[in-house]
């Protein structure tokens, strides 16, 4: 026997469901059940009064040829060949041709055969989303009239059977029109189905990509400790190596310092913090409310964190010392000048010591301002080509402006390395750099050295002296703002460097070395 409900991957044909093709497939075994149920009956039954004289091995015969064409047909729906539409009323053609020639093998199976074809007619509207259901119904009520009427002609029923047949073609008709009814709302609900199929796995998918660029680490965790899901944020925070597998690696196995944070339970809009190899974490629990107690643990960078908030206090901060900034500047103007008068019209030395120390710290208030006015502008850049020979002639420049003696300072430069910066960034930097290393080196020749050279696809520029150094419990505070270990210093000359480097998409450094200090300014290689 060819089995009707094997299924394969077949192409779908445009316009219909691979659940249309499903249901012709098992419409179709329906009636090879039908076809061998008849071939079981005209066997069993061929000699009975059923039949008229001689007519039940014909109703035998159009049984096995009914048979044969409901197995070709499985074919046509394995091979989706031809089109849907045209298999199914193919189908339908051949049950109201097959049950006309049963019906005139018997009068008194007739009006029994003829309900066979209700079937026929709800299935196909059924199966055919309502389409040419009550074309149908009409074709089956002409061939039944067509059949019944040549029964009266040849004599073997009466007219009076007429109004039977009549209940019959109506009832196609009522059927036909309620499958065509219960198929189109079916077929809207299956169409609704799809859309929000399709809508829920977009959905997914945006959920998935959150998940996956999360700045933070996001791990799903079962009551038991069973890891359904980490993100690659949550992996690289945990600095563990080692793979997930979801519902298999248990949280103490795989991180140990969260072991505890489970058996806390943590409240909704609570947090614990955790130290793991791969960095500082604050932890917080979203409960998913499932059977297995599931929650998702949100891990956040608390360094991230700390650096984020030191970012907005430095933007605000920016603000607000720009705006006074510029109110400043012209009181102090206006004192340095007035210092200056004074300075020129007393001829006694301690009014004209006391006009320097005013003189003096207005300078110093006015180098302050220009500072925070520069670190406002950073972001405004005019890029040319650096190369050796121009970076030596600036720092030649800024030697003879500080007043730094030409032996004291000696310069090694890669003259094929060549880099892009904004000249008036770069002077910033540099002369930072230069006035800090004369402020602490030992003032003797070659105190200061500067060295640029490259490695790889960077230009590298160092600036050593031969200093004390920088303390240990100094070394973390470098480049914050207003820090700073000299009394006349404004605390903002390294934290500006670093602003303005990275504002050219490079990075200031203090690398560790034996004696004094020193500092690398890091730019990208111009191509």
């Amino acid at each position: 026997m060819i089995s009707a409900a094997a299924s394969s991957p077949r192409p779908a044909t445009p316009g219909y469901f691979a659940s249309h093709w499903r249901s012709l497939d098992y419409f179709n075994l329906y009636r090879l059940t039908l076809a061998m149920a008849l071939v079981f009956a005209g066997t069993v039954f061929t000699d009975s009064d059923w039949f008229r004289s001689g007519a039940g091995t014909h109703f035998q015969g159009f049984a096995y040829a009914y048979l044969v064409v409901a197995a070709l047909f499985v074919l046509g729906i394995r091979a989706r060949w031809p089109g849907f539409q045209i298999q199914l009323s193919a189908h339908i053609l051949s049950d109201i041709i097959f049950v006309m020639l049963l019906m005139a093998t018997s009068d008194r199976l007739a009006n029994a055969l003829g309900l066979l074809l209700v079937i026929s007619i709800a299935s196909g509207g059924l199966v055919g989303s309502g389409r040419l259901t009550l074309l149908y119904a009409a074709m089956a009520s002409i061939a039944l009239l067509l059949q019944h009427s040549f029964s009266v002609l040849g004599g073997r029923t009466g007219f009076d059977n007429f109004f039977q047949v009549g209940v019959l073609c109506a009832g196609y008709f009522v059927i036909g029109w309620l499958a065509h009814e219960l198929t189109r709302r079916a077929l809207r609900s299956e169409r609704l189905a799809q859309h929000q199929a399709d809508e829920l796995a977009v959905l997914n998918r945006i959920n998935a990509v959150a998940i996956e660029n999360s700045p933070d680490g996001l791990l799903a965790i079962q009551g038991n400790g069973i890891i359904r899901h980490a993100n690659p944020r949550a992996i690289t925070l945990l600095g563990n190596p080692a793979p997930i597998r979801p519902g298999v690696t248990h949280i103490e196995a795989y991180a140990p310092e969260l072991s505890r944070v489970l058996s806390k339970q943590i409240k909704p809009g609570k947090s614990v913090s955790v130290t793991t190899p791969g960095a500082r974490l604050r932890i917080r629990s979203i409960p998913l409310a499932t059977p297995d107690e599931s929650q998702v643990w949100v891990l956040e960078d608390q360094n991230q964190a700390e650096q984020a908030a030191q970012r907005l206090k430095l933007a605000a901060l920016g603000r607000l010392t720009a705006n006074i900034a510029h109110e400043i500047r012209n009181p102090l103007s206006a004192i340095s000048h007035a210092a200056q008068l004074l300075a020129e019209d007393t001829r006694d030395s301690a009014q004209a010591r006391l006009a320097a120390i005013i003189e003096n710290n207005a300078r110093r208030l006015d180098r302050l301002v220009e500072e925070v006015l520069t670190l406002n502008r950073r972001d405004r850049l005019r890029p040319i080509l650096f190369d050796g020979t121009t970076l030596a002639n600036l720092i030649h420049e800024l030697r003879q402006t500080e007043e730094i003696r030409p032996d004291a300072v000696i310069v090694n430069m890669d003259s094929t390395a060549t880099f892009q910066f904004d000249p008036d960034h770069l002077r910033q930097i540099m002369w930072n750099l230069l006035r800090n290393a004369w402020r602490f080196c030992q003032r003797q020749s070659g105190s200061i050295r500067i060295r640029m050279h490259t490695e790889e696809e960077r230009v590298l520029i160092d600036i050593e002296d031969d200093g004390p150094g920088v303390s240990v419990e100094h070394q973390g505070k470098l480049f914050e703002p207003f820090f700073t270990t000299d009394s006349q210093g404004t605390g903002l000359g390294l934290f500006l460097a670093r602003e303005l480097a990275e504002a050219n998409h490079a990075e200031l450094t203090g690398l560790p070395v034996p004696h004094g200090a020193c500092f690398r300014l890091a730019i990208r290689r111009a191509a």
